[in-house]
């Protein structure tokens, strides 16, 4: 039991990002015509590093050294994992339906196993391959509620090029991130990427506010960001980062396949969306592949 805790620690770290991540899908969702991307991402990140700051500020100031020793690592980490990754889903959202964008975010795991094995060796055992098989015909149900035409019936437009390119983002941020400087605290690393990240944001922000001047938010876009920015930001990254160290990213990206299952639980709770019998179907496929993947843990192998 002593080998295989850190394993379930680092799976269950994974599943906790996991689910709070997918609520950002909903809350992108109802907050499309209230607030642009890069401002969303803009405020997002903001509430993030007010939360994180008290916390780590003084740490992450007395790392300062270390800080500057990595500066661009610190800098590509923060452009690709803040400053762009959210702001193309937000993007995208604008010009492509949620079908489209959920299919392409199912390749984010398939790009992180490819990117393991390349630069980390880490390879797909036999297990692995079938539970992720598994989840990808799930994902496909689930998003197309089971129908053959509608998944024919799709068409590309410019907002699945700016999902796809989120999707890439994630998983070099992904690969990257297990590289994180071992003297400077997860709590320290997440608070200058944000501080960083919220620097590239902050020119396109101002220009996006010039062209369409803020109004006062309503109550529900201030419980939407501060969600975002509390939960899918400290909380999951925080959460995803220390999954990353524990058990690598070919078994998070596994893990990662469960998005679109909480995503539509989320949606049917509050949204009003209905849930059907093949998006069920498809949720207890992932749930499978998900579990069959991992039970190398349980049974304690690799």
């Amino acid at each position: 039991m002593h080998t295989r805790f850190p394993l379930l620690v680092g799976y269950g770290l994974a599943l906790a990002a996991t689910i709070v991540w997918s609520g950002n899908f909903v809350v992108a969702r109802g907050l499309a015509e209230a607030l642009g991307p890069i401002e969303l991402s803009f405020w997002r990140w903001l509430v993030a590093f007010l939360t994180l700051a008290p916390f780590a500020g003084r740490s992450a100031w007395r790392n300062r050294s270390v800080v500057v020793r990595h500066w661009p690592f610190m800098l590509l980490l923060s452009l690709m994992g803040i400053s762009l990754f959210n702001t193309l889903i937000y993007q995208a959202g604008h010009t492509t339906d949620a079908t489209n964008m959920a299919l392409l975010a199912a390749a984010s795991p398939i790009v992180m196993a490819l990117l393991g094995r390349v630069f980390l060796h880490e390879k797909l055992n036999y297990r692995q391959m079938v539970g992720l098989v598994v989840a990808v015909c799930g994902v496909v149900v689930l998003v197309t509620r089971g129908s053959l035409e509608r998944l024919l019936d799709l068409h590309f437009a410019t907002g699945d090029f700016w999902m796809m390119g989120a999707v890439v983002l994630f998983a070099v941020y992904s690969l990257l991130v297990r590289y994180r400087p071992k003297e400077l605290p997860q709590t320290d690393f997440l608070l200058v990427l944000i501080a960083v990240g919220l620097l590239g944001l902050f020119p396109p922000m101002l220009w996006e506010v010039w062209l369409s001047p803020p109004q006062m938010p309503a109550f529900t876009t201030v419980v939407g960001i501060l969600y975002i920015g509390i939960g899918a930001s400290v909380f999951s990254f925080l959460c995803w980062n220390m999954a990353i160290e524990r058990i690598g990213i070919v078994r998070a990206g596994i893990v990662y396949y469960s998005v679109p299952l909480f995503a539509s639980m989320g949606a049917a709770v509050f949204l009003g969306e209905v849930l059907h019998v093949p998006q069920i179907i498809g949720g207890v496929l992932i749930i499978s592949g998900i579990l069959y993947a991992s039970l190398g843990v349980f049974l304690n192998k690799k």
